[in-house]
């Protein structure tokens, strides 16, 4: 029996050596795949990595485009408002202008007018009074010619 169980320990173990073995080898198989596992995880957060670095790259180029097209179009704007604001300046100035022109035409002609009507009553005034000599000196000669005529026919 002794040597029974000798065989069946020598039978066992190349048995057990072999499952040792197997047992190695897939431990050495275990370890190979998690290092390259490991591996390929650096590699996918290296690349991850770059990914998320030109996102960033990209993101800050399109805040500086953002930014820069901000500034043109509020400067664009500043200059609209600006030309908006002279084109109400001189329309206002245009206007105060146009204004100050008809007022001083209004002058003109208000004066002009006075001077017409202070000559118009100046010649009616003389009007009237050529009127009224002619009517005097009219108003005389028939005086004149009455005391001819009665004088003439003795009344």
């Amino acid at each position: 029996m002794d040597r029974a169980s000798q065989t069946g320990q020598t039978d066992a173990t190349p048995a057990r050596s072999e499952e040792l073995l197997e047992a190695q080898r897939q431990i050495r198989q275990l370890k190979d795949t998690v290092a390259a596992l490991r591996v390929k995880l650096e590699e996918t957060e290296a690349g991850q990595a770059g990914t998320v670095q030109l996102a960033v790259a990209a993101g800050a180029d399109e805040i500086r485009v953002l930014r820069t097209t901000i500034a043109t179009l509020r400067d664009e704007l500043q200059a609209q408002q600006a030309a908006r604001e002279a084109d109400v300046q001189a329309a206002v100035a245009a206007g105060h202008d146009e204004a100050r022109q008809l007022h001083l035409t209004i002058q003109t002609l208000r004066d002009q007018l006075e001077r017409e009507l202070f000559d118009h009553k100046g010649g009616l005034a003389q009007q009237h009074k050529t009127q009224q000599d002619e009517l005097r000196q009219l108003h005389e000669t028939i005086s004149a010619l009455r005391a001819q005529w009665e004088k003439k026919h003795g009344n």
